[in-house]
């Protein structure tokens, strides 16, 4: 069933239970649909085509998911926006979405009056705030009449188009239907225990894929919503106590910026049950349950799948360092590049392909207006992810790196996330990211690119990689830099790296090997 529509049903059939908790206020699910229903009447009294696009660039928001289920009620297709978006970033997204009405935040309109002149399609603009002259405000959109639910509003038609992260190209845009995403929550909500009596925490944006599975899971599993405008690393725990969260959704960098907060007394002391994660450190897995309290349940997905792998919830079934077994609605395996299945033990290309429940709509994913990159996507009757993984006898898959990312030195292949986690796991590194950089000998070197807390050498940092990791994937360079550049979920954008080059400048060579026979 659409997700909206699954809502709305809710919000009728127990109008007065709070659905979401958002700086100190609750909001209804009748409210909600109620201003969702007014987005509709206004979209609809503008006269547009069932399926047109309407764009959101706002932050966490309860209007965000006011336009969000509103565009949605009324058959058209909703184009989230990262709010970071400027230039020609935005300008190509916005172009290639053919976005015609764009809801975006006050705060933002320098950044969107800079490209509206270039867009012709796009003919309204709607402000949370006063609007200038040619735009409209919020409040036009609060006062319009409710518009009628479209019959479009049914599994399999189109409900999102959401831009991938463009870590290693530029992004591209995901087609979701309606359906998926509803089955996806309510596997993970059974996954994770949820019921009615839970209370969900939503730290990344809205335009993220992640949020808005939080937001299926919380009305899958008839529960409510705290919503949290930004990550905040200092006070996240602080808001999860106030908000009276029991479940959160966290990335592996977010799970290491808490980490390495100084320690508190009352780190235990919060409402919080169970983390959904993904890219959680191996190294730090357990060091952070144990001092927050919660039970991190380690996944994998994509931008295009939604989540495809997890962990059990049962810390004595699971596996700390893997991303888990195959959930039910789809088929994972590791394939070789002539597409065979390889067994236990051997890498490959993580791939994915549809199983009967997902009643014909995973099958269906897509890029928009890219047949070419669809059809690349779509090899062989498998979803190639792009992804270096293995398999266990178990059937349990461990991660490796994006293919594009996987380090070949002396016919060995290094794993740069593994690199990267151990660093993290040091306490004095912030932020890491290892990329493999041309030798004198035609071969790569592993380089390793760190944020540091506190002063630390790149001696110091071997040792500890030594300690920890095969001496081949020890980086022999170390550049110590203020800062990375990465995707408001905390991915270091390394292709974006990789551009600029020169990387070793300014970096420190490590002898590894002159450590190795040193080392009693």
């Amino acid at each position: 069933m659409p997700l909206p529509k699954r809502f709305f049903e809710l919000a009728e059939a127990a109008p007065h239970e709070v659905f979401l908790w958002f700086e100190g206020h609750e909001v209804t699910r009748e409210k909600l649909a109620a201003d969702a229903l007014k987005v509709t009447g206004f979209l609809q009294s503008l006269g547009l085509k069932t399926d047109a696009r309407i764009g959101a660039m706002l932050i966490n928001r309860p209007e965000f998911l006011a336009v969000w289920f509103g565009a949605n009620a009324g058959g058209m297709t909703l184009v989230p926006y990262n709010a970071a978006l400027r230039g020609d970033d935005l300008d190509y997204q916005l172009r290639h979405s053919k976005t015609e009405v764009l809801f975006v935040e006050a705060a933002l309109l320098p950044v969107v009056a800079d490209v509206l002149n270039e867009h012709e399609q796009l003919t309204v603009v709607v402000v949370g705030g006063e609007a200038p002259k040619g735009m409209t405000s919020w409040a036009v959109v609060a006062s319009s009449l409710p518009g009628a639910i479209s019959e479009r509003l049914r599994d399999g038609e189109v409900m999102e188009i959401v831009y991938t992260s463009g870590t290693t190209s530029r992004p591209k845009g995901v087609v979701w239907r309606y359906g998926l995403m509803s089955m996806i929550a309510e596997v993970l909500v059974r996954h994770l225990g949820l019921t009615s009596a839970d209370r969900l925490m939503v730290v990344l944006p809205l335009f993220h894929g992640n949020a808005q599975l939080s937001t299926a899971m919380t009305v899958m599993c008839q529960g409510s919503l705290l919503l949290v405008p930004r990550f905040t690393v200092s006070r996240l725990w602080e808001l999860a106590r106030d908000g009276a969260a029991t479940e959160i959704n966290l990335l592996g960098p977010l799970v290491t910026m808490l980490y390495n907060q100084a320690p508190q007394k009352d780190d235990a002391d919060n409402p919080i049950r169970v983390a959904f994660s993904a890219a959680t450190p191996a190294p730090i897995h357990k060091a952070f349950e144990q001092r927050f309290g919660v039970t991190v349940v380690e996944g994998y997905g994509l931008t295009e799948t939604g989540i495809n792998t997890a962990n059990p919830l049962d810390p004595a079934r699971r596996k700390v360092g893997t991303i888990g077994l195959a959930l039910p609605y789809n088929e994972v395996a590791i394939l070789d590049d002539d597409l065979r299945e390889l067994p236990p033990g051997e890498p490959g290309e993580i791939c994915v392909r549809p199983t009967e429940l997902s009643d014909g709509l995973m099958q269906r994913i897509e890029y928009v207006d890219d047949p070419e990159a669809t059809a690349t996507l779509w090899r062989g009757g498998w979803l190639h992810t792009g992804d270096e993984g293995v398999m266990d006898s178990e059937g349990f898959f461990t991660f490796l790196d994006r293919k594009k990312d996987v380090i070949r030195r002396r016919g060995e292949n290094i794993a740069s996330q593994q690199v990267e986690h151990v660093l993290l796991s040091h306490p004095k590194v912030g932020q890491a990211a290892v990329i493999g950089v041309p030798s004198e000998l035609g071969e790569e070197e592993v380089l390793a690119l760190v944020v540091p807390l506190e002063p630390v050498t790149a001696e110091e940092l071997a040792i500890y990689s030594l300690e920890r990791l095969a001496a081949f994937k020890v980086p022999e360079w170390y550049r110590f830099v203020e800062a990375l550049p990465t995707t408001p979920t905390g991915r270091v954008k390394k292709a974006e790296l990789k551009r600029e080059g020169h990387l070793t400048d300014g970096a420190v060579r490590i002898n590894v090997a002159n450590i190795v026979r040193n080392t009693p």
